[in-house]
């Protein structure tokens, strides 16, 4: 083949994934009407009824996260753990595992659940880091691609709070977003509602990658998160 032409092709590939890039990336696009009825539901969780099946996934980072992450759920069960809703929980250790289910035997919402591994232990070392990280990318991959796939062409929710993990886990959603050209993830992070003046450093990634970026303090949008949205205490 003449190189000429794989020059061209090279360019034109090139610039199908710049655009699909641009169009992933919140900084670059303007919400669709399906982030506002998302964002909708989560802030009011009123009518339920009125909608299509959910299909939801959440994970569950242990700790002060999962505790917070099960109130959010639990505050607006009606919205997100309704009965005709898929309910993926992706959790990192058994004791969230076990929360998540007594909550949801009370609400009899559908759930699958997804071990992860975790992204960074705490005190962990630099050099330990990278390897846990590199680790959870790898395990995690197989999860995302079978959320991912349950996902495609319905009404859909990814939402977060807290641990490095939701990193990776939103860095593969996007990558399988910018490779499917046709479909997009509807990320939403809430921020710990312990973050009153400063991001944590998970928030600090995923204001960037986050479709949608909620706080939980009126101060933290004004002075350090200007495109977060505010919504009052959510948990």
């Amino acid at each position: 083949m003449d190189w000429a032409w794989v020059s061209v092709i090279v360019l034109l590939v090139a610039a199908v994934f710049s655009v699909r890039l641009a169009l992933i990336l919140p900084f670059c696009r303007r919400p669709t009407d399906e982030d506002e009825t998302i964002l909708g539901g989560v802030q009011s969780g009123k009518g339920a009824a009125k909608r299509r099946p959910l299909q939801l996934f959440v994970f569950l980072g242990s700790g002060g996260h999962t505790g917070e992450m099960l109130r959010l759920l639990d505050t607006y069960h009606e919205y997100l753990l309704d009965s005709r809703n898929t309910v993926h929980i992706g959790y990192s250790d058994l004791q969230s595992k076990q929360k998540f289910l007594k909550l949801a035997d009370k609400y009899k919402c559908k759930n699958r659940l997804y071990e992860f591994k975790k992204a960074r232990e705490v005190n962990s070392s630099a050099l330990q880091s990278v390897k846990t990280v590199l680790t959870t990318l790898i395990t995690s991959l197989s999860h995302v691609v079978q959320i991912k796939k349950a996902m495609m062409s319905k009404p859909h929710l990814v939402l977060l709070n807290g641990p490095g993990t939701c990193c990776i886990i939103t860095l593969l959603f996007k990558l399988l977003d910018l490779l499917l050209l046709f479909t997009s993830s509807h990320i939403v992070y809430v921020e710990s509602l312990a973050r009153i003046q400063t991001l944590s450093l998970t928030g600090k990634i995923l204001y960037f990658l986050a479709d949608e970026f909620v706080v939980q303090w009126e101060e933290l949008k004004l002075t350090k998160a200007p495109r977060a949205k505010y919504f009052g205490i959510l948990v």
